[in-house]
């Protein structure tokens, strides 16, 4: 491959990222990857170079920058929302697209990049989109989901269990609090053990105001529209083994608003929610040539 680094603008923010093209031929398409939540650059840490190297071996050139913040990228993460991330994705797309004319284009978003990829879908006019481990749910429905089930590692009975999450959404019910509001009810006497246990299990508990307002920037945002609007192909991509998505809700989520000619939804069996066998952390056998299959079928 042959790796062409670029900048792109969106605003005043400067964002830093790679093209790969495959040596050996013309590509036939190009493939704009965005990664999961967090300070997440242009591999998303391990996850995208064995996935892009797949991309390559099939005849696509493959995208990716850093988000906002990291890496070469300037602007802060923690300040941008899903639609503020699809406008990022938009603006980077710009100049791939200009390095790779002519060709098909596709975007593939892993996690809370399936949000953002869906979002920008319709406004980058893509020929196709892939989602890994995107959920078809809200941020919090999802968050919530993940939180319930990493609290079973606390051996809880379901009535104590029932308790802290019901603080656990009363949390977000209070959406638009300043923090200080926030954290005073949070350290309530009947209330702080919930959020002791909530945090013992790395659940999302905000311990300052820009955590606090980065939440209120993406945990009600809805990909029903987006989804709904789709006039291209989805690949829907889940793992029957992750238990941070909620796999079951997000796969009728994905039947109920995707038109159906246009969905393919895969549900791949022992894929944890980076498609990967929890214990030898390998790629499930069926997600990389999922892919490559529906990739090189578009």
């Amino acid at each position: 491959m042959t790796r062409t680094d670029v900048t792109a603008t969106n605003g005043p923010i400067e964002l830093a990222g790679s093209i790969w093209t495959p040596d050996a031929r013309e590509p036939a398409a190009l493939i704009l990857m965005y990664p999961g939540s967090g300070p997440s650059d242009r591999d998303n840490d391990v996850f995208f170079p064995p996935i892009r190297e797949a991309l390559l071996g099939a005849g696509a050139a493959v995208a990716s920058f850093d988000k906002r913040g990291v890496g070469g990228s300037g602007g802060d993460w923690l300040e941008a929302g899903i639609r503020d991330q699809a406008d990022d994705l938009v603006a980077f797309l710009a100049v791939a697209r200009a390095a790779v004319p002519g060709v098909p284009v596709g975007l593939f978003g892993h996690s809370q990049g399936g949000w953002v990829v869906l979002e920008a879908a319709a406004e980058t006019e893509a020929d196709f989109v892939i989602t890994s481990s995107g959920p078809s749910v809200t941020p919090r429905v999802q968050e919530e989901y993940s939180t319930r089930e990493n609290l079973a590692r606390l051996n809880l009975d379901e009535a104590e269990t029932a308790a802290i999450m019901a603080s656990y959404g009363e949390l977000f019910d209070r959406a638009g609090e300043t923090y200080e509001s926030v954290a005073n009810w949070m350290a309530e006497p009947e209330r702080a053990p919930h959020f002791e246990a909530l945090e013992s299990v790395g659940a999302f508990v905000p311990d300052g105001p820009v955590l606090w307002t980065f939440a209120g920037l993406i945990m009600d945002y809805d990909p029903a529209a987006a989804l709904s609007a789709l006039e291209v192909p989805l690949l829907a991509v889940l793992g029957a083994a992750d238990n941070v998505v909620p796999v079951e809700a997000s796969a009728e989520g994905f039947r109920r608003t995707v038109k159906p000619e246009l969905l393919a939804l895969r549900v791949l069996d022992g894929g944890d929610h980076r498609l990967q066998n929890s214990d030898t952390e390998e790629f499930v056998p069926d997600y990389l040539p999922a892919l490559v299959e529906f990739v090189t079928g578009r």
